[in-house]
This record gives structure tokens, C-alpha cells and sequence, in this order.
């Protein structure tokens, strides 16, 4: 029976990364190791025949779909049921100075990320709402093929929990890093994981290893 390949992608490095500063909603370039990253990522898939490549608008997120949709010359979808999480007060600041200034939130979202919502953001019930439904559209439209999503770690993170069949308070259980990527075989409703987290055609770029975030 026909099935789905459906790839999960987070967009690629920029310099708030590195220094740890929430991004959210915020406009925020690709570095040039993310940029670097984003052509690995298109170099590993161009061998793949995609049925569609949907984004997250924000242009870190658009930027990377549009590198990785070039061998294919094919055009991107935006979708806004991608978008990162709005970190509300937080966005644009550092992670030291959100723990200072903000120690209650900040150690629930530590501490119980399912359960979190920043001053001013959006809740994790709102966004696994959002994110996931969202997917399951994409899911119902597409029967077979290769369909890419680029999106943002949180996201991913809420749609990969959803695909493994948990709940949102497994979120914390997960990772993905700067143009890793995450393989399913999507067949009516059965979702089986093939690969999370990938990110090994990214190892010939030789980018320092740091706590993501």
C-alpha cells in the first residue's frame, strides 16, 4: 500500500542560538553555519523526489526551505501553523537574564515545559493545538510522496511527540537540532519513526558542538 515520507526540518544555525537568546517570533538571520548547514541539507535530499515543502514564514525557517527546495526547483509553501512559539516578554533576551528576571516562569518552563507559558506568549496547550493541527492537515492531503516540513525545535518537538503517539508533556523527552532531521512512514495513521534527530550529513561541515537551544 502507497505511504508517506514525511521529513521534519529544523532551520538552520543563527547567532541567537549560540548565545542563547529566545527567539520565538522574532526576526533572526541564518549565520553562516546556518546557511552552510542549509546547502548540506539540500546536497542530502536532492536525490529525494518531493511531493511538497511546507515552512514556517519567519524567514530563518524560510531561508533554509527555500536552500533546500532549490535542487528541486520547486516553490515553498508557507504555512503559519509553523511558526515558532511566541516567547512573549521573553524574545530577544538572553536565557542568564530570562532566569533573573523572571525565576518562577522560567523554572516552570525548566521544569515542566508542557505546562509553560511565557509572560506574554503563548501557551504550550494553545501551540500543540496550533502546530499539530496544522500537520494533521498536511497528513490528510497527502496520501504519499515525500513531504518536508521546516520548522522550529519547539514545534518539531510538539509534532514529533504527536507523531510517536504521546501527549505534549512528552516534549521535554525530545531533541532536534539545527537542520537535523526527522524521517517518518506515514500510512493512513500509523506513523513510524525511521530516523529523529539526524543530523549526520551535516559532520563534513565541522561546526563546534554547543548546548542547543
Amino acid at each position: 500500500m502507497p505511504e508517506m515520507e514525511l521529513i521534519l526540518i529544523r532551520h538552520g544555525e543563527t547567532s541567537w542560538n549560540r548565545l542563547k537568546v529566545f527567539r520565538g517570533c522574532r526576526e533572526v538571520k541564518l549565520n553562516a553555519e546556518g546557511v552552510a548547514q542549509a546547502d548540506a541539507t539540500a546536497e542530502a535530499l536532492k536525490g529525494k523526489v518531493f511531493e511538497a515543502l511546507y515552512t514556517s514564514p519567519l524567514k530563518r525557517a524560510l531561508v533554509t526551505a527555500r536552500r533546500i527546495a532549490a535542487p528541486h526547483s520547486m516553490v515553498v509553501r508557507e504555512n503559519f501553523g509553523f511558526l515558532d512559539i511566541s516567547y512573549g516578554a521573553w524574545e530577544g533576551m538572553a536565557e542568564d537574564k530570562v532566569a533573573s528576571e523572571f525565576p518562577k516562569q522560567y523554572g516552570r518552563w525548566v521544569e515542566a515545559p508542557s505546562k509553560a507559558r511565557p509572560p506574554g506568549g503563548e501557551s504550550m496547550k494553545k501551540a500543540w493545538k496550533r502546530v499539530n493541527s496544522a500537520l494533521r492537515v498536511i497528513l490528510w492531503t497527502h496520501g504519499t510522496g515525500t513531504v518536508v516540513i521546516v520548522s522550529h525545535r519547539v514545534p518539531i518537538k510538539l509534532m514529533t511527540a504527536y507523531l510517536m503517539g504521546e501527549k505534549r508533556h512528552a516534549i521535554g523527552k525530545y531533541k532536534h537540532d539545527p537542520c537535523a532531521m526527522s524521517v517518518f512512514r506515514v500510512q493512513h495513521r500509523d506513523y513510524e519513526p525511521v530516523v529523529l534527530n539526524d543530523s549526520s550529513h551535516l559532520a563534513e561541515l565541522n561546526i563546534p558542538e554547543y548546548q542547543d537551544f
